[in-house]
């Protein structure tokens, strides 16, 4: 081999390597707090934690599919390239910029910035490559986009919940990689797919089993990754028996496209855009060390002055909040009228739903109001309210343009010990009537949806309620203090 071969050989890995590495370098720091806050609910124990898993079930796949690469022809244009990748980058730039703060609200639960990362990956990709040979590898590309996490989160819900439900999702992702890296043939492929689910699977059933309290995250990334490496890699040594196990044992083809000084500039230029971009403030309300708990009821602890007429529990939120969570709602009625609460002396009713989780930081995966049916209804602005005891509400009202009904609710989240946390929410109707309609506490994916589309397509006034009274304000206050006070601190 001469020397001219080898020093041309080896500096292909290198060129690659350092166009690679910038665009890393550029997406870690265009989304810094993005990561940054993904790796904080991860360490919470929310499931969001699976986007670190993709890009490793991503890099299996396009091993897979670079080590069988045929001939090519060397058709390239950098106009189009230039063109492809810029319009990328400002499609990134304007889901950040602009998408991502018309769903503020439902931060995160859609997480829409890392949608927005995904794409300027692929962007930078574009200009750094060129666009045919980044879109050979277009399968890949489109399984995040696929599993993005609002996605991830539905699925998972309609499966029912569970830290099984989230970590089979990987598993079948994983397999679905591990069926891409090694598909020479269809059998081969489905092969692969079927040992790469076997083996994941039994892992996250050992995982769980044996380590019921292990962090979720790791019931995502070991099972996943490990099957898609322990099958791909088998499937590789098996291809390469009698031959040289060494993955780069033949000639290495040149990038198709220069990189210029102005392709680099223009990508950390977009990054720093992007970097200078806020995250929605969020909408999770402050939590506050409560009480200790006396039992395994949720129920509060009805006030003086009030007494319970009915008592409910529902079972839905094992499937939106973990295994181990519940809702209780408790009617209650005060005891005496109060005409600064009714003129019409009528005595007025509560009701107190209480949602007890693990972890507080599930919680704000789903706001108070996404856990009613609210369709066509409009929820106006929160409002501080300080409950005492460190304890501090928000409240808010929804207003139902089909019913003329105006609900008023006053939630806040506190912590019940070292293993629960509550979210309590008080509602009032402005009928006073006693058989008035209070809604219901049901999550509707259709119902959600559709305030999604509107927001989307006429901005956040389509849902907002911006000339809200709080006309029960003094009364939820005031109901929220004797609630907070009359536990058994």
């Amino acid at each position: 081999m001469k020397i001219r071969d080898v020093r041309s050989r080896s500096g292909i890995v290198p060129r690659l390597a350092v166009r690679w590495l910038m665009i890393a370098a550029a997406t870690v720091f265009a989304f810094w707090p993005t990561w940054n806050y993904l790796w904080q609910s991860t360490v919470n124990g929310t499931a969001i934690g699976y986007v670190f898993v993709l890009p490793l079930l991503c890099l299996i796949a396009a091993v897979g599919i670079d080590l069988r690469r045929g001939p090519e022809l060397p058709i390239h244009d950098r106009e189009t390239d230039k063109i492809v990748g810029g319009i990328g980058l400002i499609v990134a730039i304007g889901m950040q910029a602009l998408l991502m703060p018309r769903f503020a609200a439902n931060y995160e639960l859609m997480h829409i910035d890392v949608l927005a990362a995904w794409i300027f990956v692929w962007a930078s990709a574009v200009l750094m490559f060129g666009l045919r040979p980044v879109n050979r590898y277009w399968v890949i590309w489109i399984v995040p986009m696929i599993l993005a996490p609002l996605n991830y989160r539905t699925l998972a819900t309609e499966l029912g919940g569970t830290r099984f439900d989230y970590s089979i999702i990987m598993v079948l992702v994983a397999s679905a990689a591990t069926t891409i890296a090694v598909s020479r043939t269809w059998r081969r492929g489905f092969i692969g797919f079927i040992a790469s689910t076997i083996l994941g699977t039994t892992l996250v059933y050992y995982l769980i089993r044996a380590y019921p309290t292990a962090p979720l995250f790791a019931v995502q990334l070991l099972p996943a990754v490990g099957s898609a490496l322990l099958v791909g890699g088998l499937f590789y040594f098996y291809e390469r028996r009698g031959q040289s196990w060494k993955p780069f044992d033949r000639p290495l083809r040149k990038p198709s496209t220069a990189t210029s000084n102005w392709t680099i500039l223009v990508v950390f230029g977009a990054a720093i855009l992007l970097f200078l971009t806020p995250l929605p403030a969020g909408n999770s309300a402050p939590v506050a060390v409560g009480p200790p708990p006396t039992s395994i009821d949720p129920r509060l602890i009805v006030p003086a002055g009030w007494h319970q007429t009915s008592t409910s529990e529902y079972d839905w939120p094992k499937r939106y909040f973990g295994s181990t969570s519940v809702l209780t709602r408790q009617t209650i009625e005060a005891d005496t009228p109060d005409p600064s609460w009714d003129s019409q002396m009528r005595p007025r009713t509560v009701q107190i739903d209480v949602v007890q989780v693990r972890r507080p930081a599930t919680l704000a995966v789903y706001p108070s109001n996404a856990t009613y049916d609210l369709q066509n209804a409009r929820v106006s602005p929160t409002v501080k309210v300080d409950l005492g005891r460190g304890v501090v509400a928000e409240m808010y009202t929804i207003v139902d343009d089909a019913l003329l009904l105006t609900w008023s609710n006053l939630s806040f989240v506190w912590t019940r010990g070292d293993n629960a946390a509550q979210r309590v929410s008080l509602i009032t109707v402005d009928n006073h009537e006693p058989d008035a309609y209070f809604p219901e506490p049901k999550p509707s994916m259709a119902s959600n949806a559709a305030n999604t589309l509107a927001v989307l397509l006429r901005g956040r006034t389509a849902t907002e309620d911006n000339e809200s009274q709080y006309k029960d304000l003094g009364m939820l206050e005031a109901v929220g203090r004797l609630i907070v006070e009359g536990q058994k601190w």
